[in-house]
């Protein structure tokens, strides 16, 4: 069983605000699975980017945040307010699994939770996008959302 980012609870209902869907523990721990994963990938990106640029440290201009995905990061910061969601703990759980291979920014730090968050608002926004009628999220949901953020992350 996935340690969760974000409790169990609050997901739930970050979810349903933010893309209408249900999701039970068990495909909410799939979604984990990406979004650890897409961590990594863009911490690898800005690793690189950060070495190209001659930086000692990686700042948040090295991660390929998109303007969708900052429209996401607002959506999902909306939310976490309303739910009252201590991110503290997400950080900590963040920078423990995150590859360290150079220094972050104390911005960068501060942000991890929302990056980290509004991961979980992609692939829920993804699933939506494929399937606008669905209200409850099957593993083929995930496994679909997981190839377009593979191939767009």
């Amino acid at each position: 069983m996935a340690e969760m980012i974000i409790p169990y609870p609050q997901l739930q209902k970050i979810l349903e605000r933010t893309c209408e869907l249900a999701v039970i523990k068990p495909r909410a721990e799939e979604m984990m699975d990406i979004v650890e994963k897409k961590l990594a990938d863009l911490f690898e990106i800005a690793y690189e980017n950060a070495i190209a640029e001659g930086s000692d440290t990686i700042k948040l201009r090295h991660l390929p945040l998109t303007k969708g995905f900052k429209n996401s990061m607002n959506l999902f910061r909306a939310v976490i307010e309303d739910e009252k969601v201590e991110i503290e703990p997400i950080r900590k759980f963040v920078l423990a699994r995150i590859p360290a291979d150079m220094p972050l920014e104390e911005d960068v730090v501060n942000e991890l939770p929302v990056i980290a968050g509004t991961l979980f608002v992609l692939v829920g926004r993804v699933i939506k996008a494929l399937h606008p009628e669905i209200r409850n999220v099957y593993p083929e949901h995930i496994e679909e959302a997981q190839k377009v953020l593979d191939y767009t992350l």
